[in-house]
């Protein structure tokens, strides 16, 4: 990211996917509240911190043909000539990456790498987010875009002060409550089951389990990988999903300290959710 430049538009969203096979690196990536791309990287670098682009799928944007160019992850210098599709909000496409040192980071440690989502109006990025790896859900890459990001429209963690370890009492988790994009509900299946849920306006559910837990600062809650299993209608939104990633915490956390037997306290936070089919 060039310094000066506009960064981060607050009303843009996007989710990508990216796909390392042999020499090619295939992306899909959908976008809305923003303007269409004008550049498209990945960049490699730790949460919070800026690096290098090492794949510029520049060449892809604005093309009319091709498609998808076996290892998935979610959402020197290498350029490529490819082939792409850009249609309405959405591209995909493949480029040709000769760095094995790079494709091979790029498979098993795709946290280390982040894609950078740049338009005319923020040049220096629109919208950017580390990628993560997929970890059970499997999918043809080329239906990556039938997967689907919903953000905390409306949510708070639950917290009842319970005695602690040690002595004493601490708020520990009961419950979540929140509303998703899409009118997705979004709790436990009861105070204290520890066990997640996902219910869709068509009846559609699924209940999580989680595979990974990586933290996402001090101030936020930690960041999600579960396994999903069906709970609901066989047909509809979530009827398909496999894998669940919550994503970009922001706030959330139990209240610090002691606290009185008993008390229950909602705490907002936000969060984006990607549902992954499998």
């Amino acid at each position: 990211m060039a310094a000066g430049l506009a960064v981060g538009d607050k009303d843009g969203a996007a989710v990508q996917f990216v796909k390392v096979k042999g020499d090619k690196v295939s992306v899909a990536v959908a976008w809305r509240g923003t303007g269409k791309p004008t550049a498209l990287h990945i960049h490699q670098g730790a949460k919070g911190t800026n690096g290098g682009i090492k794949v510029d799928f520049g060449g892809l944007i604005g093309k009319e043909s091709g498609l998808i160019g076996e290892e998935s992850g979610l959402i020197g210098k290498e350029k490529g000539e490819g082939n792409g599709t850009s249609k309405g909000r959405s591209l995909t496409g493949t480029v040709t990456v000769k760095d094995r040192a790079l494709l091979n980071a790029l498979k098993t440690d795709p946290s280390s790498f982040y894609a950078n989502f740049h338009t005319a109006e923020f040049p220096g990025g629109a919208v950017r987010g580390q990628l993560h790896k997929v970890s059970v859900a499997k999918f043809d890459f080329r239906d990556a875009l039938d997967n689907f990001q919903a953000s905390v429209i409306k949510g708070k963690q639950v917290y009842e002060c319970k005695p602690a370890e040690g002595g004493g009492y601490a708020f520990a988790q009961r419950d979540v409550s929140a509303v998703l994009g899409g009118r997705i509900a979004h709790s436990f299946v009861a105070p204290d089951s520890g066990t997640p849920q996902w219910i869709a306006r068509d009846g559609s559910a699924v209940t999580g389990a989680v595979i990974s837990k990586p933290p996402d600062g001090e101030r936020n809650i930690p960041e999600l990988d579960l396994k999903a299993t069906q709970s609901g209608k066989h047909r509809g939104l979530l009827a398909d999903t496999a894998e669940i990633l919550r994503l970009n915490t922001v706030g959330g956390v139990a209240p610090a300290g002691s606290c009185t037997a008993g008390a229950i306290v909602g705490v907002p936070y936000q969060a984006d959710y990607v549902f992954i089919n499998g």
